[in-house]
Order: structure tokens, then C-alpha cells, then sequence
């Protein structure tokens, strides 16, 4: 047992890099074990629940022009409820696949979240695709544009927008852990973009990408999808505020989450209809923290450059045709940026509103693999990383 632990270790640590930069004084290997016993520890009384239904087949529900007319209409007072406990939730789909994970925040961690929203510079609230809120949007962006770059709210909202994320950093590094454990391999999709970009441009909170900040909640949000995000990736999100209870309604799934101020809740919002409801006692606010498509595609692009090869279901939309299923890939066009959004409203699709958007549609399920795998990807870009450190040594 030791053994195979010791090996994995090593994989983890020299093959796949996923530790790079773990904080420890005793040694790497015995910080990860005591990482890994500590997470343990924190799971006993897990509940972990799983559903009839697969992941792929909420991919393809999602993937719709049109929303499921019937979806919304259900009354969700009549879905499952999971109060909020002490203890972790785990969902999964039918073959074990994480679909939401909720978990309560170290007390010092919410607390730095209470602590700097003065840093937060004032806003109006505005009703928009998610509901009424102050609402804006920090961090790694490429709606509209070549190279990734950092958005306009960000950019706008400088220096305190930077101060702010500066301060949650162990917010960030704490999730960043959380969906390493939960998840590796999404976890180093996530962080493989990093070398291909400038020291001034990177992701801005942890292994996500950039962040929503939603303020001044004390209305039901709009159902929708976050139709911009990776399509199998875990997002998360953490409400602070005055208020004493919220839910969440996982419409595919036909549940309602309770969430306290201080839980964290990672889940699939790319392919689960969801929005908050029921917010008691006061006012909400949360950070949404998320991975764009756009991004990652243009990360595979630059490995597919690096390395001849390309993942499966490379950027670009399909077009099937006949019976055959014949696919012919187009290449998107460029179009004007109009305005920044994170996200689209689901209840736009019905009217032709849906924003030009990069989808990997191909990209149908990371476990069936691509011409290049993760593995294979994250050896040739940390040998040539390694490789521009000896030549400037």
C-alpha cells in the first residue's frame, strides 16, 4: 500500500507537475501525504448522492438552440431540498462523475471575504441576465479578441480590483486545492494555460480564470447556463453577506441546495440550468469563479503549434450532415466586440439573442480521450518551460 501510494506521489509530483509550487518544510512527499490525510479527515460524514442521469446527456441538453419548454415550468418548491450542514455533499452522475460538490469555508477564509468588500468600489445596481445586482467581472478574458487579455472591469476598477483579489488569495489557493482533490484533471487543464502567458496576464483567482462579483442580492436570480464557460468545467462559487439562508435549484437535476453564508458550491454551470432563490434575512452578495472556452482554446492552439498534434474536438463549430453523420468543421469568424458578458441568459435563446460564443461542441466528454491527452500535454509544455529556465540560467 505504501508503495502504490509512493508511486503516485511521483507521478503526481515529477510526471504531471500537479503539486509545482505546494507549500511544505519536511519534505514534498510528506506534505502532500498530510494534505491528502487532512482532506480525509474532512470527509467522514460525507453525503454523496447519486442520480439516474449521465453527464454527457445534460452535455447534449445544454448544447440545444432552444431551452427544454417544459424545464422551468416545474415547480421547484416540489425538488428534493439538501439543507446545509457541517458535513461535505457530493453529487454525482450514474458512473460516479462529479456534478456539484458543496463545502463549508474556513472561518478565517469568509471572514477576509466580509472584511475587504469595501475595497469593492461602488456600483449601481441593474437588473441584467442573471437578475438584479451589482455585478461586474474580474480577471483572465477573450470574448471578441485574438490573445487573451485582462477585462474591462478589471481594468477599470484598478488598483482596487487588483488589492481585492490580492487580499482573497488564500480564498483562491483553498478552492484551487478544493478542486485538485476533487478533480486533477481538471484541475491541471485549468492551470496548463499558464506558461503561455505573460507574467502581467494570468488567471486570477487560483486555478480559475477570472471571477463574477454579484452584489446587493435580495431577489430570486433568472434561471440559466453559463453558455461561455468550459463546457465540462467545475466553477465555484462562495455568498457572503448579511443574510442568513439562500438556495440554489439545480433545475436538470431537480434538486435545491441550501447555501449558508461561507459554503462553497463547485459544479457544472456550463451544462446545469441553475439560479438562486429564496434569500433570507438579508442582503447576499457572492464570487463566481470561472474558466472561460475561449481561453483554453486558444491555449490548444499554442500546444497544437508546440507539438503537431490536437486535442479532439479542437475550437470551432460542427456542422453535421445526413444521416451518416458526416462532421465538417468550420472555423468560427471573428465578429465586433459588443460589450462584455460572462455569461449568456438562457431565456435569450428562444429569441435569436445568443452571443458568438467559441464552443468546443466537439470536446463531447474528457474521459474519451483526444489525440493528445492531458498527460501528454502537460510533459511537452513543462519540458519546454524547463528547457527556456536552463538557457537562462
Amino acid at each position: 500500500m505504501a508503495d502504490e501510494l509512493n508511486k503516485r506521489l511521483d507521478y503526481l509530483i515529477n510526471n504531471l507537475k500537479a503539486y509545482k509550487g505546494f507549500p511544505h518544510v519536511k519534505g514534498l512527499c510528506n506534505s502532500i501525504k498530510s494534505h491528502l490525510y487532512r482532506w480525509g479527515k474532512q470527509q467522514e460524514g460525507m453525503t454523496i448522492m447519486r442520480l439516474p442521469i449521465l453527464r454527457e446527456d445534460l452535455w447534449k441538453k445544454a448544447r440545444a438552440r432552444k431551452m427544454d419548454e417544459n424545464l422551468l415550468k416545474q415547480d421547484w418548491q416540489q425538488f428534493q431540498l439538501l439543507p446545509a450542514d457541517e458535513n461535505h455533499l457530493q453529487i454525482e452522475d450514474n458512473r460516479g462523475r462529479l456534478l456539484a460538490y458543496r463545502v463549508q469555508l474556513p472561518e478565517k477564509l469568509y471572514q477576509g471575504l466580509v472584511d475587504t468588500e469595501p475595497l469593492i468600489p461602488p456600483k449601481k445596481v441593474k437588473s441584467h441576465s442573471r437578475g438584479t445586482t451589482v455585478n461586474r467581472h474580474w480577471g483572465l478574458w477573450r470574448k471578441y479578441s485574438i490573445d487573451p487579455h485582462m477585462s474591462g472591469d478589471y481594468l477599470r476598477d484598478l488598483p482596487n480590483s487588483q488589492q481585492w483579489l490580492d487580499a482573497n488569495k488564500d480564498l483562491f489557493q483553498h478552492l484551487t486545492d478544493v478542486l485538485r482533490l476533487l478533480n486533477l484533471q481538471m484541475y491541471i487543464r485549468y492551470i496548463s494555460i499558464k506558461d503561455f502567458l505573460p507574467p502581467d496576464i494570468q488567471p486570477a483567482c487560483g486555478a480559475w480564470y477570472a471571477c463574477a462579483i454579484n452584489q446587493d442580492m435580495t431577489m430570486d436570480g433568472i434561471a440559466h447556463l453559463d453558455r461561455s464557460d468550459y463546457y465540462c468545467g467545475l466553477n465555484v462559487v462562495v455568498g457572503w453577506g448579511d443574510y442568513t439562508s439562500s438556495k440554489l435549484v439545480l433545475w436538470d437535476l431537480g434538486l435545491v441546495l441550501e447555501l449558508l453564508p461561507g459554503d462553497a458550491i463547485l459544479f457544472l454551470s456550463r451544462i446545469i440550468t441553475h439560479n438562486t432563490v429564496d434569500i433570507q434575512g438579508g442582503v447576499r452578495n457572492l464570487v463566481n469563479c470561472f474558466v472561460h472556452q475561449t481561453p483554453l482554446s486558444w491555449k490548444d492552439k499554442k500546444v497544437e503549434e508546440l507539438t503537431g498534434s490536437k486535442r479532439r474536438g479542437g475550437p470551432g463549430k460542427y456542422d453535421k450532415k445526413g444521416k451518416g453523420k458526416q462532421v465538417v468543421q468550420i472555423e468560427p469568424k471573428e465578429k465586433k466586440r459588443k460589450r462584455e458578458d460572462s455569461n449568456v441568459d438562457i431565456g435569450d435563446l428562444d429569441k435569436g439573442k445568443q452571443k458568438q460564443i467559441e464552443e468546443s461542441d466537439g470536446e463531447m466528454d474528457e474521459e474519451m480521450g483526444g489525440i493528445l491527452n492531458t498527460d501528454d500535454e502537460m510533459e511537452i509544455m513543462y519540458a519546454a518551460h524547463d528547457g527556456e529556465d536552463e538557457e537562462s540560467d
